[in-house]
């Protein structure tokens, strides 16, 4: 299987320690390592994997490629622009299939949290299989653990005893109380963005639901690996449909399935679900940098230079670098990214 990451997410929900040139994925916000370099060694375990390859914008390619710098360069797919994951699993399509002609290729987000790896591969195993039975599309579905509004989901119809189930329909982040009817019904899962396919079988979906993205990539893959092609590719690129690949290709396509599978996995697609995921003190704190609590509880407190000090705070999060610093209760932490848009209407870039 190749192993596509795709690595150009901005991570503004976790402004203000994401930066454009440090976002999320270069973190370190579980442990020593960065999440790519967490994604890397964890798809490099698997012995199905039988080549890494990493979809970047090109401004990320440097900070990348110092981070993970045993992957050849030659496997780094260089995007023009960031354009959403519908792009960027074109590309990496096409130049795949230059280079190699069918296979299964397996696509896998930078900076997602798995534990209980043994399932993970089992998970990707059964993927693989079920890819190689035909022109099916597999995503790797997550058990939803509460009623998340910040995830799509994935209906399935559970026709077998097995893990591997057609899928019904997909629903892009629902209100609260179909979340909850999702998670007491028992055939929602969560779509984690984590997806198998034949490379032909993905070209084939991009060519009927993609046309424009299709025709512009294949109309330069003859000059792959060659001098030409990033010129090539920057004139076609703003042409190409900026949407993802849930939306424009797997909710209108035939034979879609999902594995349900039996790993821990978490997005770390906010602040909040950070919390959810770190060591805390008795009062349910968790606290980073040069920090003083007092009558403190279930709050996430962190500085990455200046001294901060909180009394008598509750449910909040508090993130200090050396040139901002954010508070906001949990209940509004899916609203970071819109304290990015605002700096961004401002040119406000020392911030951004």
């Amino acid at each position: 299987m190749h192993c596509v990451i795709l690595a150009g997410g901005a991570g503004t929900r976790f402004w203000p320690k994401s930066r454009r040139q440090r976002p999320k994925q270069l973190l370190d916000l579980i442990s020593s390592k960065s999440l790519i370099i967490q994604t890397t060694r964890r798809l490099e375990k698997d012995t199905s994997c039988e080549g890494l390859y990493v979809v970047a914008s090109s401004d990320l390619t440097p900070q990348i490629r110092a981070e993970i710098p045993h992957v050849p360069e030659e496997n780094f797919f260089i995007e023009p622009s960031g354009r959403n994951t519908a792009p960027a699993i074109a590309l990496a399509a096409f130049i795949l299939h230059k280079r190699f002609g069918d296979g299964v290729m397996g696509v896998f987000p930078a900076d997602h949290l798995i534990r209980k790896e043994k399932q993970f591969y089992r998970a990707l195993n059964q993927a693989q299989k079920k890819a190689l039975e035909g022109h099916n599309l597999i995503t790797l579905g997550i058990q939803p653990t509460r009623p998340a509004i910040g995830y799509g989901y994935v209906q399935f119809d559970r026709d077998n005893d097995g893990d591997v189930h057609p899928v019904v329909r997909f629903t892009e982040k629902p209100d609260r109380e179909t979340a909850k009817q999702f998670l007491e019904g028992g055939e929602h899962l969560w779509n984690g963005g984590m997806f198998v396919w034949q490379v032909s079988t993905i070209l084939e979906n991009l060519k009927q639901h993609l046309p424009t993205t299709y025709k512009k990539l294949a109309s330069i893959e003859h000059l792959i690996d060659t001098p030409d092609f990033q010129a090539a590719l920057a004139k076609v690129w703003p042409d190409v449909d900026r949407i993802s690949i849930d939306y424009g290709v797997l909710e209108n396509a035939d034979s879609i399935y999902t594995v349900e599978t039996r790993f821990e996995w978490n997005d770390l697609g906010s602040w909040r679900t950070l919390y959810d995921e770190l060591p805390k003190d008795k009062a349910g704190n968790v606290i980073q940098g040069d920090v003083t609590i007092l009558d403190t509880r279930n709050s996430l407190v962190v500085s990455e230079g200046p001294y901060v000090a909180a009394v008598g705070i509750e449910d909040l999060i508090v993130v200090a670098t050396p040139d901002a610093v954010l508070v906001l209760p949990y209940s509004e932490s899916e609203r970071v990214q819109e304290i990015v848009q605002w700096l961004q209407s401002r040119k406000r870039e020392e911030l951004l």
